[in-house]
């Protein structure tokens, strides 16, 4: 397949979209690496570790969702890119929401796991539909396999 490079006017409209969520995405990496065996964070927060778990993942959900979204309604978009993004924002909405609901570790891992699998499963059924003739959607496909493992991990951990 040969590198083709983005037209200007699609790299303008993805661009804010695609580097909030690199943004937000690292922030939640970011807070996983410090917070994941650190005595003193979790001491902190008076030792309620899994309420802020909850209220820092459900925020990396709805963020994230929201700039997924934001780069679904792009004009440069394709369709069937747009619903299959559509449906994952849907879906890491509802889990951001289900997750501030619930108040154990197995339906928070249940909830954040189906989400990423929906999204992971769309991003990479449309990144290899259109792979050929819309440039971005290569990412799509690292970013939905990625997604898919994690969803699957989430859910049988």
């Amino acid at each position: 397949m040969a590198v083709t490079k983005i037209p200007a006017e699609t790299a303008r409209q993805l661009l804010r979209p695609t580097w909030l969520r690199a943004g937000i995405t690292t922030a939640f990496a970011f807070f996983t690496i410090i917070w994941h065996g650190n005595a003193w964070f979790v001491d902190f927060w008076d030792g309620n570790d899994l309420t802020v778990a909850r209220f820092v993942l459900a925020g990396f959900m709805v963020l994230a969702a929201s700039m997924i979204w934001e780069y679904a309604k792009q004009e440069a978009t394709p369709q069937v890119l747009q619903g299959a993004l559509a449906a994952g924002a849907a879906a890491w909405l509802v889990a951001g929401v289900v997750i501030i609901l619930v108040g154990s570790t197995t339906p928070v891992a249940l909830a954040a796991g189906l989400a990423f699998l929906v999204l992971g499963v769309a991003e990479l059924y449309a990144g290899l539909k259109l792979r050929a003739e819309f440039v971005p959607a290569r990412d799509h496909v690292l970013l939905g396999a990625i997604g898919a493992v994690t969803g699957i991990g989430l859910i049988a951990w």
